[in-house]
């Protein structure tokens, strides 16, 4: 069995979402669904520190996040050949570490609030400390106005960029309610940010 425990999320890693080329994306998939640990290492280097984000955002605790990011990525391992090379490969990921977060929780009974850590361990200049002061803030307020289905439909949406219809997927909702949930969800932001 491998082991993820030594993986952590990594700031100066490649471009997140890309192995490279389409051709050697492929070819890295396809190694990797064939058993090969290295090129599953190389699919985890890229794609761990989005994974290992969302469910941090999801569970509010840095240990809970580093174990449901290990097992995303152990059950990606065991069910890389069925995965539809069609889709983005993070997006099946991100499905993945949901489903795995959401029994996680099911098991806790309730989601842990915490204060928000400092974004790194690593020095960053001034400027990157005020942006992500502003943007930990934002999505304090967000997480603090928001239900937990609507925070996390907000942030598959903007955080981790990805479109309405590859958030409806990994959420399991139509595109109409994500559509409908984002709606509502900067009303809720709108009406918190005129209160305050």
């Amino acid at each position: 069995m491998m082991t993820l425990a030594s993986e952590s999320p990594r700031a100066d890693g490649p471009l997140e979402g890309s192995i490279g080329a389409d051709c050697d994306e492929a070819v890295t998939l396809q190694e990797a669904a064939e058993g090969d640990t290295v090129a599953f290492g190389e699919i985890v280097h890229i794609h761990h520190r989005r994974v290992f984000n969302f469910l941090r955002q999801m569970t509010r605790h840095h240990q809970d996040a580093e174990d449901l990011t290990q097992q995303t990525f152990i059950k990606a391992f065991h069910y890389l050949a069925r995965f539809d090379r069609k889709r983005p490969l993070i997006n099946w990921l991100l499905t993945i570490a949901r489903n795995t977060a959401l029994n996680h929780f099911r098991d806790e009974k309730k989601w842990e609030e915490l204060p928000i850590d400092p974004a790194g361990t690593e020095p960053t200049p001034a400027r990157q400390i005020e942006q992500n002061e502003q943007q930990e803030n934002l999505w304090a307020q967000a997480r603090a106005l928001l239900s937990p289905r609507e925070f996390e439909v907000l942030w598959l949406r903007f955080s981790e960029e990805l479109s309405t219809r590859e958030t409806a997927q990994v959420v399991g909702l139509t595109e109409t309610h994500v559509k409908v949930m984002v709606f509502r969800a900067r009303q809720t932001l709108l009406k918190g940010a005129k209160l305050s």
